[in-house]
């Protein structure tokens, strides 16, 4: 049976107001009182209870994390780096997946708002309108999200975000060198803003260099759809492949090699995160680097600091491994110069 406060209390000699106020920290108990009741509570290994904790503080001591998809390695890096940070403060976690499905992530907020004291909201696919309801309940993080220029921003809502523009510019010229001339993007979901923000970029930047870019919608970015997106793609429309992320990525490879289609002889692949575990991909994968450690670093320090709206940005950079090469066909050597995307 688990230790209690009453018997911290008796066994140090005190009230179990003053055994309370000694284990919150609080200075209204006298330094050496106080040392006495830690000293008993670690002998005999109490553990406060946070249900207690909470009716007396009007909090649960816990915070929320909501996901689109726990299972995509971009989460799991982010939600290890928050539990890290977090954690050595006793703040506890609650995890919910959405498996994109805005409708169910609407009604985890909904659920959680009862449970936790802050929220993080990762790669959220509710609308504006909808997370600044849900910020009037309690603290926001928005990770991977901002809120459109037009939204009047809420007092207790922080975001920060992962900037797509260096390292896809970087991808989509270093496929021009290469002699690449006709890309295939496999979209993120409707409801991503990180899928739009990818999109632009690949647009003005292909626009500026000539490229053609062919855009192919897909409902949910995981290994599945990239073996499906794979096994539709003609080699002969597109040179090189960019993917909304490394999962859909490395489910392109697989299809490809099924048919007996050289990557990188034949077709390029690069994905998104650089979320892999080494030898996972083969060949090994191009990608470009959206660390997701440094934003959940960004979520945490948001998270202990819910008075303060902060706000931040990850840069992105490219990869380059052995799932890109020189173009198939050869370039006329008057397109060989690169003129600068703008």
């Amino acid at each position: 049976m688990a230790t209690t406060i009453r018997q911290v209390a008796e066994a140090a000699g005190v009230s179990i107001a003053t055994a309370s106020r000694a284990l919150s920290g609080s200075d209204a108990v006298v330094p050496a009182t106080k040392d006495r009741v830690l000293r008993v509570a670690a002998a005999l290994d109490y553990t406060p209870s946070r249900l207690a904790r909470g009716l007396v503080t009007g909090t649960t001591g816990n915070i929320g994390l909501i996901f689109p998809d726990i299972t995509n390695p971009f989460y799991t890096s982010f939600l290890a780096e928050v539990e890290s940070l977090v954690g050595a403060h006793d703040l506890g976690i609650v995890i919910g997946d959405s498996h994109e499905d805005p409708d169910r992530e609407y009604a985890l907020v909904r659920q959680m708002s009862t449970q936790v004291d802050r929220l993080v909201l990762t790669s959220s696919r509710l609308t504006d309108e909808q997370i600044v309801a849900a910020a009037g309940r309690l603290p926001i993080v928005l990770a991977n999200r901002r809120l459109g220029d037009d939204m009047a921003m809420p007092p207790r809502l922080s975001q920060m975000v992962i900037d797509v523009d260096a390292g896809f510019t970087a991808a989509v010229t270093h496929l021009y060198k290469l002699g690449h001339r006709r890309l295939t993007y496999l979209d993120g979901p409707a409801r991503s803003w990180s899928a739009r923000q990818k999109r632009a970029v690949l647009t003005r930047v292909c626009g500026a260099l000539g490229l053609n870019l062919t855009i192919v919608g897909i409902e949910r970015p995981d290994f599945t759809a990239g073996l499906a997106a794979g096994t539709d793609l003609d080699p002969d429309q597109a040179t090189a492949v960019l993917a909304f992320n490394d999962q859909v990525a490395l489910g392109v490879l697989a299809a490809l090699r099924a048919r007996g289609i050289d990557v990188p002889g034949r077709i390029s692949v690069i994905g998104c995160d650089d979320s892999l575990p080494d030898g996972l991909a083969w060949p090994a994968l191009s990608t470009v680097d959206s660390s997701s450690r440094a934003l959940g670093a960004l979520a945490a320090a948001a998270v202990l600091d819910p008075e303060s709206k902060q706000n931040g940005s990850v840069p992105t950079r490219l990869i380059v491994r052995r799932s890109t090469a020189r173009a198939a066909v050869d370039l006329n050597p008057r397109e060989e110069k690169t003129p600068e995307p703008s």
